[in-house]
């Protein structure tokens, strides 16, 4: 992203802010890998980075998000040898915890994406990066952490990266990367800048490199050049090491008919700044990890159960899961009939119109064993057609964690999974809009 920042912008018409994404494979030379998917030598990373004025850092996004609850564990907190607290991030933000809006916007978005894709809210917490632990250029920097059976695993870094990035990147590529911006009203400004004979001076002491040491004497900004001016003067020269717009560098000792100065005031209607960046990093190989983890449960086992095999259940949100729909027949008869296929092929048809995958599950086990084998694989909703359907054309559709069904038509299955699949409806509104089937 860095590389190719100056193109970005442009395609941002060059305004900022703006932000880019890549997700791609990282690599470490990790010395023993272990813990399954949460120490690894090659993982899969996903970032954002989002380019900023590093002077103001407010974001237009922020009040719709700052009443938001999360487990923020401060470095105040952790050196207190105290847990982590229950915040909003707009109190967050206002008591100067995390440093700034744009930061704070990314915490919620972080917390809003995990939460969203089955990581349970009470087992996930932000972590601030302690004194000894923060990056010598780092605004500020926090870690979403999950709960897993290896303990809170770091999963997402949030840092606010300042203007490190792009001035490492300038300077190693010789390119100016500064960002112009358009001042609403011209201001009038004093500058400091060698005088036309100094410039001549430098050319005639200097010989072949001379006319790319003027360069770099009138790119100085002011207040640097006003301070060489006066070491000058009181010492007779100075040295400075230069580094040329040709690649070269070199120590050049300065006289004091090289630096004669004259201040004149300016109008100027553009700023420059280098822009800072906000930068969340995802690990998506522990994310991952933690879905799997947080979504398995097993269900109670009911009276005169006995020695019966537990239930486990993959409670994959329906967002995430492989597979939305499993298509059931209520016993083999029904399979046998031609408006089931027809019925079944209209579903499928309809499903993957709208972009979802479905299963059909037709052996010969009990209605009951098949739900059970269909809630372990994870699909959030299994669709039966019974003898009632060939007459009437509805079917049966069970949502699997709370178990509940209800009767609809079959040509309805598909718009309603699409929204229940991207949380347009919950399976709350869906119980109070179609009738209950026991």
């Amino acid at each position: 992203i860095f590389l190719n920042y100056k193109f970005c912008l442009e395609q941002n018409a060059n305004k900022l802010p703006f932000g880019c994404a890549q997700i791609g494979k990282s690599f470490r030379n990790e010395i023993a890998p272990r813990a399954g998917l949460t120490r690894l030598r090659e993982f899969t990373q996903a970032e954002i980075e989002y380019f900023v004025k590093p002077t103001n850092k407010a974001h237009p996004k922020f009040e719709g998000i700052a009443g938001t609850k999360l487990l923020l564990h401060s470095s105040t907190r952790q050196l207190a040898g105290e847990t982590h607290e229950e915040m909003t991030i707009g109190d967050a933000v206002g008591a100067g915890i995390v440093n700034n809006e744009t930061l704070g916007y990314y915490i919620v978005r972080t917390f809003m994406f995990l939460t969203s894709i089955g990581i349970k809210p009470q087992h996930c917490r932000f972590r601030q990066h302690l004194p000894t632990e923060m990056a010598h250029y780092a605004c500020d920097c926090w870690d979403a952490e999950i709960e897993t059976c290896y303990g809170w695993l770091e999963c997402v870094g949030i840092a606010d990266r300042a203007c490190f990035d792009l001035n490492a990147h300038a300077q190693a590529a010789k390119v100016d990367l500064l960002y112009r911006e358009t001042l609403d009203t011209p201001i009038e400004v004093e500058v400091t800048a060698i005088t036309k004979a100094a410039g001549v001076a430098v050319m005639k002491a200097f010989k072949k490199p001379g006319k790319l040491v003027k360069e770099w004497l009138e790119k100085l900004p002011s207040e640097e050049l006003r301070s060489l001016a006066d070491e000058v003067r009181q010492g007779g020269k100075a040295t400075r090491t230069c580094e040329l717009s040709d690649g070269t560098s070199g120590e050049f000792e300065f006289l004091p008919e090289h630096v004669a100065c004259e201040t004149k005031k300016e109008k100027q209607s553009t700023t420059t700044f280098m822009p800072g960046v906000v930068e969340p990093s995802f690990g998506i190989d522990r994310i991952l990890f933690s879905v799997l983890e947080h979504a398995y449960y097993a269900r109670p086992k009911e009276e005169g159960d006995g020695d019966k095999q537990t239930r486990g259940v993959l409670a994959f949100a329906p967002l995430v899961a492989p597979y939305k729909l499993t298509i059931l027949p209520q016993d083999q008869r029904i399979a046998r009939e031609a408006k089931y296929e027809d019925m079944m092929a209209m579903i499928k048809k309809r499903v993957s119109a709208m972009g979802h995958t479905c299963t059909v599950d037709d052996s010969g086990a009990t209605l009951g064993k098949r739900y059970a084998r269909n809630d372990e694989l994870g699909i959030p909703f299994a669709c039966t057609v019974d003898f009632d359907s060939l007459k009437d054309d509805c079917v049966t559709l069970r949502e699997r964690d709370s178990m509940k069904q209800v009767r609809l038509r079959a040509d309805s299955v598909g718009d309603l999974l699409h929204d229940l699949s991207t949380a347009r409806t919950s399976w709350e509104d869906v119980l109070g809009t179609f009738p209950a089937h026991a």
